[in-house]
Formats: C-alpha cells, structure tokens, sequence
C-alpha cells in the first residue's frame, strides 16, 4: 500500500477495467468470479476461473492486492457446492475473500481455507461488539456499515485492531445493508444474493392513512450517489484505511478517473498532512462527471432529503417498475396432497404488542410470547423497562414462555442500550432473548439466558446456523427471503428452526424519515404519532410506514405474509416452531388468527385437517390481501 498503511481500493468488472484502475493508482482491487457473488444479474461482469488467474497474476506483479467478492447468500446446496470454488481461490492465491453469509466463516475453517475473509458492508457491521465476535473468529477486516457516522467510525477505531474498509464514493443504497427485502418479497428476486430490482427507484406518493388522498409522485427513496473525496482527512482521522469505490459495472472511463482523482488527493495528503488543502477543481471535476447528484452519505449527518433525488431526472435507466402483486386465493390451498405424518407438534411463538394481547395469548397457552424492543412510535404499548416488568407480573402463573426480542438495527451510538438490557435484573425472569445482530448475541450470550436468532441475522444454510449455535444461540429463526425447497434442504440438517408463518413483511429499514416528506427538514414536529403515512406506487399498492424511536423508518411490503395455506406441508418439514408477528394487530384480531393457527395445527396432528373454512376466515380477516412470497411462488405474475 501506500504511505501510511492506507489503501484505494477501486472495482473490476472487466480485464480492462482493472488494468485501467491499476494504472489510475488503485492499491488493491476487488472483483467477482462467474459463480457466487452479487453482481448476478449481470454476469458480463464478473470474472471466469481462467480471467481470475490472470488477474491475480498481473496484480502481484504490480504488487497490488485483490480480493474476491463471494459475497452473498447462499442455499443449502450452494453451501456445499462453493467448497471447490474457495479451495480454487485457496489455491490461486487471492489476498482476501470478501463475505456476507456467515456459513462461510463456518466452511472455510472447515476446510482450512487460507486466504483472509473481510466481512462484507451485506453483513451489516454497525458496532464494535459485532467486530470482536468476528475477529474471534479470525476475520481480518470489516467494511462498515454505509450507515455509520464519523464518531461512531471512529469510537471503533479505539477499540479494534482490525482494518476498517468504508465505501467512499458510488451508489447509495437507502436501506441498512442487509436488511433490504422489497425485491424478494415483490419479485422473489434478493437484493442480498445480488438481484435487487430496485424498488427504491421507483416513484412514489406520500398517502397519509387519515387523509387516503395522494400527492404527487416523487422518487422519495431514490438516494443520491456517495462522495466523501472532500472528507477523506476526516475518514484517516476517524481509523478508516480502506478507501472503497463502488462500481464493478461502471465505464471504464468513469473509473479510471474516480480513482485517478482520489489517488491524487490521497498521496499529496500523505506526502504533507499537515499542508493538504481539498482541491476545490477535483471536486468540481467529480461533480461534473457525476451520474447522480452527490452527497456525504451519513459520514457526517443523518439522512435527509438532501440525500434524496426526489425528481428522478438524474437516475440511470434500469428497467425496472412495479407490478400488480397477486394475493392468495383459495386455489393456494394444497387440498390434494395428502396430510403429512408430524411426529413432533411444532411450537408456536407470537410476538405482541400491548398488554391485552400478551394476556389473551398467555390464555390461549402459547408456547412463547415475544416482547419487542423495536418500539414503533405508533404504537400504545412500548416495552421500555417499566413495562416489562409489569409484562412479567402478569405471566406469573402461566405456562407461556416470555421473551424478549432486539431490534434489527444496532449502530455504534445503540451499543449502550444493549449494554443497559445486559444489567437489567429482570433478565433472570425471562426465558430467553432473540437478537438480531452480531452485537447484541455477543453481548448477551454473557447472560445466563437462553438465546435465539432472530430473522434479521438472514441464515439459508446449516453452517451458518452453525456459526450461531456455536456462538451461542440455541434457537435460529430462518431468513425471510428462503423458498421452499431450500428450506427443506435446511431442515433436513438442522430442525431447530422457527419460520415466521403469519404477519407484516418489513421490506426496508432506512434512517430517512419519511413522514416528513411534505414539510421537508422543517424541523421534527413527531408529525408520525399524530398522522402515520405510506408509500403508493403506479397501482396504488400503499407500503406503510412506521418510525421507531430511534427514528428509523421501517417500510413494509403491501401484503402481509400468510403460509396458513401450506401448514401441512411446513409441520411435515419439521419445523421446530411457526411464529405470528402480531404486535401490529388489535387484540381481539390477534386472538381470532392465533385460534384458526391452533386449530389446524391440532387438526393437522390428528390428520384430519380441514383447511378450507380456516383459510377462509384468514382471508375475511385480511381484506388487503395476503402472500405467501417468496416461500411459495404460486401468486407470482
């Protein structure tokens, strides 16, 4: 690298590319094999195994590092077919792998895989509980959550030796990384496997749900391209030595001047730092050969719509737009196939949202009732300390198994809200707790309490559930984007799996408030409590949008999930537990879709079930309609 340990690391998506970026003054250069990465979609893109050879022969030559990107989720039989594919790269000498799924780590202990693993930014690095889980499992670098902020960078810095890698100038997505699930649910198309349809460029209007008519349409989601060139001392001051530019499938023009440019910069700085002044004509030069209008990203400040390319006149052309989504109809239920022989009846795990609905589920005898601490501002009920507490009075006497459940999102500036829990003496009356990040489990693993994983951790294999029971977790909820037949795969080799069965389907988590779109940065009047809003395509499908109090928005696909269709066919699978996400839903609703889920699954145990009067009330009580995305494919256009 040069000068202070600090390296441009610039994208190839071609030959040409990357001997153009090599010679612009790129220090290492990533890039993707035909097989198992994300840039799917596009395999002109992507190396072959000859390329990869020659690629990494002309870079060592160079003294220039590259790292591979197998980079995205893998299925139960991909698991198992990538192994000749790492011992290639093993052998080929490759100077890192970039990864997001975390059966990886698992495999490439297993097979004594050599070549260092970065976590990739799709594994959602946010704080540095989750970066000493990860190098206590060997991994040498992390490239950061895009959603991280200067301080937060830099209170990690303090606290790690690892690398730290930050993306510094290309596209911008809106969503935490890894937490994106619009495309899979619409299309059954993941964005996390590399074939995001980008539903966050599409237009939309803002539709208050006490006022149904609609504004103008407007590319509310649509962020703006990321450029930190004017930061770059700020990024070295803050622990970053990992310059990352996006763009495997940008020109080769465009590349070769991005890096050029941040090359230049970068060695004037470390020739003299304390003489660096920014050129003000790069930074003109940048903005005129921009693709989309340029912004800092959340380096220095929190998302807001002047990240936002609200009228769409500078987004590439992709093609891509909404469909009209089909909902389940009666011709969804499997009345023909046999009902399945269940040698275990499966547990059933309700997540609630008020006192009301916690009593009537520990009435009805639900096997384990969760508490979220995702608190929603539009909710009556919050599970702050004060109400758990009293949550857990009231379950005295009662068989029901109570847990409580982290958010999602853990940033660096969260971290202590998890520490607090971790201290909390009502954790000794709980009977277990389910994180969502790679923080939150090594922070709580500590607590003698059981722990499980939640859907946020997206496990598709058995090694990466693996890697979290070896980690600590007891119990793994499966990842929301899995299909069928990968999920049989997955328990076929482990069944101590829960899959969510019935509830709202959350596609995005964003640091953009949305309910301000109107007044747009007039200051926070908590316009979300008093007048909840959603986004509405061309088919006037509304997505509802709900802000947490961290002030996160968290947006939702148009059809909440219902799999009540396919119960026999799931409980025939094996599944451990089926879990409802009823902290949205009015008590009394709750009560009647728990009791039809009881009832089947009691008729399904004694092979008599009767499906069809059930589904038809689950409909009745949905009139917006329902999907079994992407589990089942059925009501697919």
């Amino acid at each position: 690298m040069s000068g202070q340990n600090i390296e441009l690391l610039a994208p190839a998506g071609t030959m040409a590319v990357l001997e153009t970026v090599v010679k612009s003054g790129a220090d290492a250069v990533y890039l993707g094999g035909k097989r198992y990465n994300m840039r799917m979609l596009r395999p002109e893109f992507n190396f072959s195994d000859t390329e990869l050879t020659e690629a990494v022969s002309l870079l060592h030559q160079f003294g220039k590092k590259i790292y591979i990107t197998v980079n995205s989720l893998y299925k139960p039989n991909e698991i198992e077919a990538i192994k000749d594919y790492l011992l290639f790269l093993d052998q080929l000498g490759v100077d890192a792998l970039i990864i997001q799924d975390l059966g990886l780590i698992k495999l490439c202990q297993e097979l004594n895989i050599r070549i260092p693993l970065h976590a990739s930014v799709q594994m959602g690095i946010n704080n540095m509980a989750a970066i000493k889980l990860l190098e206590d499992q060997g991994i040498s670098r992390v490239i950061l959550s895009k959603n991280l902020s200067r301080e937060e960078i830099r209170a990690i810095h303090k606290e790690t030796c690892l690398g730290l890698e930050y993306f510094v100038h290309g596209d911008q997505c809106i969503s935490h990384s890894g937490q994106c699930y619009l495309s899979s649910f619409i299309f059954d198309e993941s964005g996390n496997c590399g074939r995001c349809r980008k539903p966050c460029r599409w237009p939309y209007k803002i539709s208050h749900v006490s006022q149904p008519e609609s504004h103008e349409a407007q590319y509310y989601l649509a962020h703006q391209d990321l450029c930190l060139y004017p930061q770059l001392v700020d990024l070295i001051e803050a622990g970053v030595n990992s310059f990352k530019i996006e763009g495997r499938m940008r020109s080769k023009e465009h590349l070769a001047f991005t890096v050029a440019t941040y090359r230049r910069a970068l060695d004037i700085y470390l020739d003299n730092p304390d003489s660096y002044i920014v050129s003000e004509n790069d930074c003109q030069k940048l903005y005129d050969r921009r693709i989309r209008d340029l912004t800092a990203g959340s380096f220095l400040k929190r998302t807001s719509w002047d990240d936002i390319g609200l009228s769409g006149a500078r987004e590439p052309h992709f093609i891509t737009k909404p469909i009209r989504l089909s909902r389940l109809t009666y011709t969804d239920l499997q009345l023909k196939k046999p009902i399945p022989t269940v040698a275990v009846k499966p547990e059933l795990t309700v997540k609630v949202g008020d006192f009301e609905g916690l009593e009537n589920m520990l009435e009805m005898g639900i096997n384990n009732v969760v508490l979220g601490l995702d608190s929603m501002r539009q909710q009556a009920v919050n599970w702050e300390a004060e109400n758990i507490i009293k949550a857990l009075e009231i379950c005295r006497g009662y068989d029901s198994r109570i847990l409580l459940e982290t958010p999602r999102i853990v940033c660096q500036q969260d971290l202590t809200d998890i520490y607090e829990l971790s201290q909390q003496s009502f954790l000794s009356q709980l009977d277990g707790l389910i994180v969502n990040d790679l923080g939150s489990l090594r922070i709580l693993r500590s607590s003698d309490i059981m722990l499980w994983t939640g859907y946020g951790f997206n496990v598709c294999n058995d090694r990466a559930s693996a890697f979290l029971k070896q980690s600590g977790a007891k119990r793994i909820v499966v990842a929301l984007e899995m299909r069928g037949s990968d999920l049989v795969s997955l328990l076929g080799k482990d069944g101590d799996m829960e899959l969510l069965v019935q509830g709202p389907l959350p596609g995005i988590i964003t640091d953009l408030c949305i309910h301000s779109g109107e007044v747009l940065d007039s200051g926070c009047a908590l316009d979300c409590r008093r007048n909840p809003v959603d986004l509405q395509d061309e088919y006037g499908q509304n997505y509802k949008v709900l802000s947490d109090y961290k002030c996160r928005n968290h947006i939702y696909n148009p059809l909440e999930r219902s799999l009540y269709p396919y119960l026999a066919e799931l409980m025939g699978w094996g599944l451990k537990s089926l879990r409802i996400d009823g902290q949205y839903y009015p008590s009394g609703l709750l009560s009647q879709v728990v009791a039809l889920y009881m009832d089947a699954i009691t008729e399904i145990m004694a092979g008599n079930w009767e499906a069809t009067s059930g589904f038809e009330k689950i409909l009745g009580l949905f009139p917006d309609g329902l999907t079994a995305m992407p589990l089942y494919k059925s009501n697919l256009h």
